[in-house]
């Protein structure tokens, strides 16, 4: 009998070292990687106030003057860029606290770099738990005092998630080009985390912080088709535009043919035309074939003097939203131009994801007057110059296509301003679906 139960106990002592040994291979499996020890600040250095972090029964208790504690670990280095990191929190009653992405060390003050993640239940602060603080706020909070919730957040090269409890709070890609208001450090880039500690009446308390490192995605690349010939232009300064951006690829399609490129489109491997062509001649089997690639989601980018091509076309000012009239037509007066024009660009609508991060400017380009324009179209950009129209840039939708419209660029006045590039740019990832 005694044998039996030696036998028992020593079964029970290998299947509870093998459940630990699974368990630990489980997490290594998966890739997370504990970044607290639950014991001891190993691998944490906090700022100014240091005594504002303490650990106690196997938590991080952040209670004291405003302090921060940055990891400075051996886990990657204490270098993060796309991650998952996942840790148990709980607030007292009025607290405040949050947790930093893409930081670095910081002796004193608020940390300049990276986002911060809002641990806020009831503090005075309208900004609630599971905020990308200033930039997707959220007001109510869905966690509460007294309570351990689960705070993940998931970074994924441009791309934020930020879930409390397995509740999406934010799902937010980073523009290209922004920038907050007074806080340039604000955007993604690489780095560690840091605790905050925010001021001597909060209490909050972290534990199981772990992280799981994640690989960049390969980047999707753009394949776009810019359309030219008819109209002279700055060859090389123009073609600047659609370089030095890693997931955009160009090929140039010279028309001497007026419209060649669309006369067989069985082998078609573009996802974006650009039209900056102002030819003139489309047979009915080459409009075919357009209507054809924009009703199978082929995106479309019309700049400048493309609206003024394919004048006896009357499907094409409905497929761009807009023509410049070469001639009187009836009733309707003939468009007309100006070189050399200095005048403000007004952005009509700063939250569509082409315009996102661009604020009004100035440029010196060439303006049309008298164009016509579809009414279903939505406006991006106007300006207020009297010899100009107002509507300068739009989106509008034909069969499964996004289409873009901008009136500027003749030439390198234009081109070589840095907000027209980021139109640009912007204009195709948006028509090849890339922007949301």
């Amino acid at each position: 009998m005694a044998r039996k139960l030696v036998l028992m106990l020593v079964s029970i002592c290998i299947l509870s070292a093998g459940c630990q040994s699974v368990e630990s291979l489980s997490s290594k499996a998966t890739g997370w990687q504990n970044l607290f020890d639950g014991k001891t600040l190993t691998g944490w250095k906090a700022s100014e106030n240091k005594d504002t972090f303490s650990v106690r029964d196997g938590m991080i208790v952040a209670h004291g003057p405003r302090s921060h504690l940055f990891y400075v670990g051996p886990v990657e280095n204490a270098n993060f860029k796309n991650f998952e990191l996942k840790a148990d929190v709980m607030t007292e009653p009025g607290s405040n606290a949050g947790i930093y992405f893409h930081t670095e060390y910081q002796q004193e003050g608020w940390p300049s770099k990276g986002y911060e993640v809002q641990v806020n239940n009831s503090h005075t602060d309208w900004r609630r738990t599971g905020s990308l603080y200033a930039v997707k706020d959220v007001n109510a909070s869905p966690a509460k005092d007294k309570e351990w919730f689960t705070e993940h957040i998931i970074v994924q090269d441009k791309h934020i998630v930020i879930k409390v409890n397995g509740k999406t709070m934010v799902d937010w890609t980073e523009p290209e080009g922004f920038s907050l208001d007074k806080q340039p450090g604000r955007k993604l880039s690489s780095g560690t985390f840091a605790l905050q500690g925010h001021d001597p009446k909060s209490v909050v308390y972290f534990k199981n912080i772990m992280v799981k490192p994640l690989p960049s995605k390969p980047k999707e690349t753009i394949k776009a088709v810019v359309v030219t010939g008819g109209h002279n232009f700055e060859h090389d300064p123009f073609f600047s535009l659609f370089e030095g951006h890693d997931d955009i690829e160009y090929v140039e399609a010279q028309q001497k043919d007026h419209s060649e490129i669309f006369e067989d489109i069985s082998g078609w491997d573009y996802d974006v035309i650009v039209l900056y062509n102002m030819t003139q001649n489309i047979s009915p089997k080459r409009q075919e074939n357009v209507i054809s690639l924009l009703k199978q989601g082929v995106g479309l980018v019309a700049l400048h003097h493309s609206i003024g091509s394919f004048q006896q076309w009357d499907e094409y000012r409905k497929i761009i939203g807009s023509k410049y009239y070469l001639k009187a037509t009836g009733q309707t007066a003939a468009s007309t131009y100006k070189h050399d024009v200095d005048f403000t660009v007004h952005i009509a609508d700063a939250g569509h994801p082409i315009t996102r991060g661009i604020s009004d400017f100035s440029v010196h380009d060439e303006v049309y007057k008298n164009c016509g324009f579809e009414k279903d179209s939505h406006v991006l950009l106007t300006t207020d110059h009297p010899e100009s129209d107002k509507q300068i840039g739009w989106v509008r939708r034909y069969g499964k296509a996004r289409v873009c419209g901008i009136q500027l660029g003749h030439d390198n006045a234009a081109y070589k301003n840095p907000n027209y590039r980021k139109l640009i740019a912007g204009a195709i990832r948006w028509s090849a679906g890339k922007l949301k």
